[in-house]
């Protein structure tokens, strides 16, 4: 198993056991208030030069995680910086689906205000399907 696969397991248990819970709208989030969140609670990790944190969330009326990449997105607005963000969320993906193998639901979102692209991505517990 490489670094990047244990560091995922380690964080995915630890939020399933006893992690924060996230209970608004996740068509909505406010990425900025969860980084905090996560930072103000030692939830805020470091993994493939990005910032990742973890929920417990309800999805389609099941028990799971929301796992949150925060990926800085360049200050120079060329074409190498625009590439490396889309190199950087593929690597990301890559890495969790080895992990996790399948994911229920994934996202990318640029907040242009917050200089990151946030990729979102919910796994649902194994015991609520």
């Amino acid at each position: 198993m490489s670094h990047v696969d244990e560091r995922l397991r380690e964080v995915f248990e630890q939020t399933e056991d006893s992690g924060e819970v996230y209970t608004e709208s996740l068509d909505s989030i406010n990425y900025f208030k969860l980084r905090s969140k996560a930072a103000a609670n030692d939830g805020l990790y470091k993994l493939m030069g990005n910032d990742l944190c973890m929920f417990r969330c309800d999805y389609k009326d099941k028990d799971a995680i929301m796992i949150i990449f925060s990926i800085p997105i360049n200050s120079d607005e060329d074409t190498t910086g625009a590439k490396n963000v889309a190199e950087r969320v593929m690597e990301v993906i890559e890495a969790t689906e080895r992990y996790f193998v399948t994911i229920d639901n994934l996202r990318s979102e640029e907040v242009k205000e917050d200089k990151f692209v946030y990729v979102t991505m919910i796994k649902i517990l194994n015991g609520s399907e």
